[in-house]
């Protein structure tokens, strides 16, 4: 549970780290896809292991759905608010839920069933929020958004399947590598410049490859011993500290209704996570 806590407070810190820097979406996924793959494959070589055929097979699932989330996800954050996207992207639950208890058969409690729309109704108190705090939203942003946050249920559903194979260490070496290679012809398509002349944007993508890295590192390893039910909940954490975070660093306004519903989430899962 720590594991996951960890890695949900170092995604938190995502959204920042790609608004903050010179690239364009699709080429700052790529560069930190690319470090991610690179550090973990080394990792996985010091401690013996090998990224062959058996650890690429089954990771593939998670690294194609990941694709389409990171490309999504960072294109989002660039066109529309931090708070939108996050918010949008912890609706997660509604689909993980439903995998949860039909997928892998585990009991969703009454105080899950209570404590999940609570949390959805501060999302949508947050979201609707934005009009009155000056935001720079988009539909666009939002509808990726979406997308987003429908593919990253996928791919914590195609890594719950992983780990029954692979140490978290090979999963976070497959599916990182797969997903590098899947974005390079994606950055190219786009012809959005790979390079930028900016040394602190390098330094922002190195440190979001450590620190997302280490976030999908930490969550793949719960996958085996926290209920795919409270890994949902624990994930809509997040966007509550990502507002946070823009409000204190980009000077993203909020108002009153945009505090509550983000208190009304942090409570809501925290009443469940202290459950488990």
């Amino acid at each position: 549970m720590w594991a996951a806590m960890l890695g949900i407070f170092l995604f938190s810190w995502g959204p920042i780290l790609v608004r903050d820097n010179e690239f364009d979406a699709l080429p700052f996924a790529f560069w930190r896809l690319v470090g991610a793959a690179v550090w973990a494959a080394g990792a996985l070589h010091l401690r013996g292991g090998r990224l062959d055929a058996r650890v690429l097979r089954h990771s593939l699932a998670g690294g194609v759905v990941f694709t389409v989330n990171a490309a999504t996800f960072f294109t989002a954050i660039k066109t529309t608010t931090v708070a939108n996207a996050m918010v949008i992207g912890s609706t997660a639950p509604i689909f993980l839920l439903w995998a949860a208890s039909r997928m892998f058969n585990e009991k969703i409690s009454l105080r899950v069933v209570v404590a999940t729309p609570v949390a959805i109704v501060g999302m949508v108190i947050t979201l609707l929020g934005r009009s009155e705090a000056g935001g720079q939203g988009s539909l666009a942003g939002d509808v990726l958004a979406v997308v987003a946050v429908i593919s990253f249920s996928g791919y914590l559903v195609a890594s719950r399947i992983a780990r029954r194979h692979l140490s978290a260490l090979e999963y976070q070496a497959g599916w990182s590598t797969i997903s590098a290679a899947l974005m390079l012809p994606v950055v190219l398509v786009s012809l959005d410049p790979l390079f930028v002349d900016d040394a602190r944007s390098w330094v922002v993508a190195a440190i979001m490859s450590v620190t997302a890295g280490l976030a999908h590192l930490m969550v793949n390893y719960s996958q085996r011993f926290v209920p795919l039910r409270a890994i949902s909940m624990l994930n809509m954490t997040a966007p509550g500290l990502a507002v946070l975070w823009a409000w204190f660093l980009f000077d993203e306004q909020l108002t009153g209704w945009q505090w509550l519903g983000a208190a009304l989430v942090v409570v809501s899962v925290a009443v469940v996570v202290l459950d488990e």
